[in-house]
C-alpha cells in the first residue's frame, strides 16, 4: 500500500496549483512591508518552499499533520511543525505559538481543506491570523463541479480515486458555488483566483462513455450546456486568494429556507422607453385586472430622460395600491433594447418570467393560463396565442391615443419548433419562460442583437426545455403602422436580415432536441419535397400537381392559423385531411379535395397572411 504521504509528494510545476499560487502571491506582494514570514499549512513536503523563499524574498513556515512533510523541509534547511487541526481555539493557539510575534506577510494552505472535518474552524483560524494586517492567504481545493464529474453522476456513476476530484481521502466536496458560500461563513472574501483548468479530467474515463466520446451528439449536448452555465466546465482546482472580510450571516450549506424560497408565480418585465404612456396606462390598467395576482411587475426604464422618468413614476402611482407594493421601477442606461431585458431577468424572483412591452394588452386571464399550464407541465416554456392587432395613434381631445385598425388576427393555436426555425411565429406577449432557462442554466438574451431577440431567446430556451401551449388568446399584440415609430421603422431591413442571419448561423451551431412528433413532421416536409421534385420533372402529370397544391395548402402557417375558424365542425367529428390521406387519394379526389379547399371559409380568411410578410 502506498504511503499517502509520497502520494500527495508532487513537484511545482508553473501550470499546477503551487504556480499558480505563486502567481497569486506575487501579484498581491506589498514590496514596502518589513522582513516577515510565510504560513504554509497544509504543507506537506513543502514544494512551495524553494520558491517563496527565492522569488518572494519570505522566509518560509510549513506546518502539516504528518511528521514526514516537515522532516523533509526540516533537511533542506527551513522551518517547519507538525501540528493537527482540531478546534478553532486550539488550532488558533499552536499557530499563534508558531508565529511567535513575527509578521505574517502571506498564508497558504493547498488541497488540504477537503482533507478536513473540521474545515470551518481552521478557516476561522485563518481569518483571525490574517485579520490585523489585511494578509493575503491563498486556498485550492478540487472542483467537483467540473462536468467530467457532474456527466458521471447523472448517469450514475460515481468513482473514488486514489487521489484526484474523487480522491478516498475527501471528506468536503466543492463547487464554486459551495466553496463561496464556505468562505463567506467564515469572514473570508474572494478577492481574486487563478484557476487550473483540465479538460479532460483524472475523472474522464471510461473512454467509451457516449459521455466522454467527443463524436457524440450526446455530449456535445450536455458539452454545450454545461460550459453556458459559468466558467468552471472544466475547472480542476480552484485556486483563490482570500482576505479577511465581514462574517457571513449565511450557513455554508443551504437551509430549508434557501432550498424553497417564497416566490411569486410570475414576474412580468415591462420594457418602457416612456414615450408611449397612453399605451403604458393601457397595459397597466390590463395588469390590475387580471383574475390571479401572484406576480410581481419589473418596470425597465431604458435611458429615460428626467422627464419621462417622471412620467412613468406618476402612472407607476396610479396603480392600485396592492399593484404598486409588487412593481418596482428598474434604470437602464445603456445598451440596446435587449440590454433591459437581461436586466429584468436578473432582477426577477418569480418562478416564471414574462416580457410585457408597454404597447401590449394581456387579458384577465393571462396570468392564470400561464399557471394553469406551469401545473399541466412544469419547467418547459409556457406559450398561449397572442392576437394580433394593427394600431394607429391618434389624437382624441389634443392627446395622443390609440386607435385599432382592423380585425385581431390570432396567431397559430400550436408552437410548431420546425416552423420557428425558419420564422418566429409567437410574439413575446404569449410566452413565460421558466426561471431556471436564465439562473440556473444561463441562457441569456444575446445582446448583439439589435432585433428579433425574442425570437432568437424562444429558440434556444425551446431547444433545451420544450414548450407547452395553451390554446386560448390571452393577448393583444399591437402591430404599429408605418407612420408610428416602433422596430420595424427604427432599424432598417438589411439590420433585421442580418439578425435572422446571426441567429440562423447560431442555431446551425447547436445539437438540438427535437418534441415528440417531429420526426411525422419531418416524413410530411420529405413527402412534400418529393412531391415537388417528381411534379417539376413530369409536369405533365396533373395527378402529382395537384397533390403538390394540396400539400402545401395543408402544410402552410395560414391553414394551421386557421384552426380556429374550422374548431366548431372538428369539435362535431369532421377531420381535416391528413398528407398520407391525400398519397391515397385518387386523381379525381385530389381535385375535388383541391376545390374544397380553396373554396372553404378558414382559405378565404386567411388570404391576408399569405399577402403579409412576418
Amino acid at each position: 500500500m502506498l504511503n499517502p504521504d509520497e502520494l500527495y509528494d508532487n513537484a511545482f510545476q508553473p501550470d499546477n496549483v503551487y504556480g499558480h499560487c505563486l502567481a497569486l502571491l506575487a501579484r498581491y506582494q506589498d514590496v514596502t512591508q518589513p522582513e516577515g514570514i510565510h504560513l504554509d499549512l497544509g504543507c506537506g513536503f513543502g514544494r512551495m518552499a524553494e520558491v517563496i523563499r527565492d522569488k518572494l524574498g519570505k522566509i518560509y513556515v510549513g506546518v502539516d499533520g504528518s511528521e514526514a512533510g516537515p522532516a523533509s523541509l526540516r533537511e533542506r534547511g527551513f522551518e517547519a511543525h507538525q501540528l493537527l487541526f482540531e478546534t478553532y481555539e486550539q488550532t488558533l493557539s499552536a499557530l499563534q505559538a508558531i508565529i511567535a510575534g513575527r509578521r505574517v506577510l502571506s498564508l497558504t494552505m493547498l488541497d488540504t481543506l477537503e482533507h478536513l472535518t473540521n474545515g470551518d474552524e481552521v478557516l476561522r483560524a485563518i481569518r483571525t491570523i490574517i485579520g490585523p494586517g489585511n494578509v493575503p492567504a491563498v486556498i485550492s481545493v478540487p472542483n467537483n463541479g467540473h462536468r467530467d464529474v457532474g456527466f458521471k453522476l447523472a448517469f450514475g456513476r460515481w468513482d473514488y480515486t486514489r487521489d484526484g476530484l474523487l480522491d478516498h481521502t475527501h471528506v468536503r466536496l466543492f463547487s464554486e458555488q459551495s466553496m463561496r458560500r464556505t468562505f463567506e461563513a467564515a469572514g473570508l472574501q474572494l478577492v481574486d483566483s487563478n484557476n487550473v483548468s483540465i479538460v479532460k479530467s483524472d475523472q474522464h474515463f471510461p473512454d467509451t462513455h457516449p459521455l466522454f466520446a467527443s463524436g457524440s451528439v450526446l455530449s456535445e449536448f450536455l458539452t454545450r450546456l454545461r460550459e453556458g452555465v459559468d466558467d468552471y466546465s472544466t475547472v480542476n482546482q480552484f485556486v483563490c486568494l482570500v482576505m479577511a472580510g465581514p462574517q457571513s450571516q449565511i450557513h455554508r450549506y443551504i437551509d430549508d429556507a434557501e432550498r424553497k424560497p417564497k416566490r411569486p408565480f410570475l414576474s412580468i418585465v415591462m420594457r418602457t422607453q416612456g414615450k408611449r404612456p397612453y399605451t403604458m396606462i393601457e397595459a397597466l390598467t390590463a395588469l390590475a385586472g387580471q383574475k390571479d395576482r401572484d406576480f410581481e411587475l419589473l418596470v425597465i426604464g431604458h435611458k429615460l430622460s428626467h422627464e419621462q422618468q417622471l412620467s412613468v413614476e406618476r402612472l407607476l402611482d396610479d396603480s392600485p395600491e396592492w399593484l404598486r407594493k409588487q412593481t418596482r421601477l428598474v434604470r437602464v442606461d445603456d445598451g440596446n433594447r435587449t440590454r433591459p431585458l437581461n436586466r429584468g431577468f436578473e432582477e426577477a424572483t418569480g418562478e416564471y418570467i414574462s416580457i410585457l412591452d408597454d404597447d401590449d394588452v394581456p387579458l384577465a386571464h393571462w396570468v392564470s393560463t400561464f399557471r394553469q399550464l406551469a401545473e399541466e407541465k412544469p419547467g418547459r416554456v409556457l406559450r398561449t396565442i397572442a392576437a394580433l392587432q394593427n394600431v394607429d395613434v391618434v389624437e382624441v381631445q389634443g392627446k395622443p391615443a390609440v386607435r385599432a385598425i382592423g380585425e385581431l388576427k390570432p396567431y397559430p393555436a400550436q408552437f410548431d419548433l420546425l416552423q420557428h426555425l425558419i420564422t418566429n411565429e409567437t410574439p413575446p406577449i404569449a410566452i413565460a419562460f421558466p426561471r431556471g432557462v436564465f439562473h440556473d442554466l444561463n441562457i441569456r438574451f444575446d445582446e448583439t442583437l439589435t432585433t428579433t431577440e425574442d425570437w432568437d431567446y424562444l429558440l434556444r430556451c425551446a431547444l433545451t426545455v420544450g414548450v407547452h401551449s395553451a390554446q386560448e388568446i390571452t393577448a393583444i399584440y399591437h402591430w404599429w403602422k408605418s407612420s408610428a415609430e416602433s422596430s420595424r421603422t427604427v432599424h432598417d431591413q438589411t439590420e433585421w436580415d442580418a439578425n435572422y442571419a446571426t441567429i440562423h448561423r447560431k442555431i446551425d451551431t447547436m445539437p438540438i432536441l427535437l418534441p415528440a412528433g417531429s420526426s411525422k413532421q419531418l416524413r410530411t416536409l420529405r413527402a412534400l419535397h418529393a412531391a415537388r421534385a417528381v411534379s417539376s420533372n413530369a409536369m405533365e402529370e396533373e395527378g402529382t400537381s395537384y397533390l403538390l397544391e394540396v400539400i402545401e395548402i395543408l402544410t402552410s402557417r395560414s391553414w394551421r392559423w386557421s384552426v380556429i375558424n374550422r374548431l366548431p365542425k372538428i369539435l362535431k367529428g369532421r377531420k381535416d385531411p391528413t398528407i398520407a390521406d391525400c398519397f391515397k387519394m385518387s386523381d379525381v379526389q385530389l381535385i375535388s379535395l383541391l376545390a374544397r379547399l380553396r373554396n372553404s371559409s378558414s382559405w378565404r380568411r386567411t388570404a391576408i397572411f399569405r399577402g403579409r410578410k412576418k
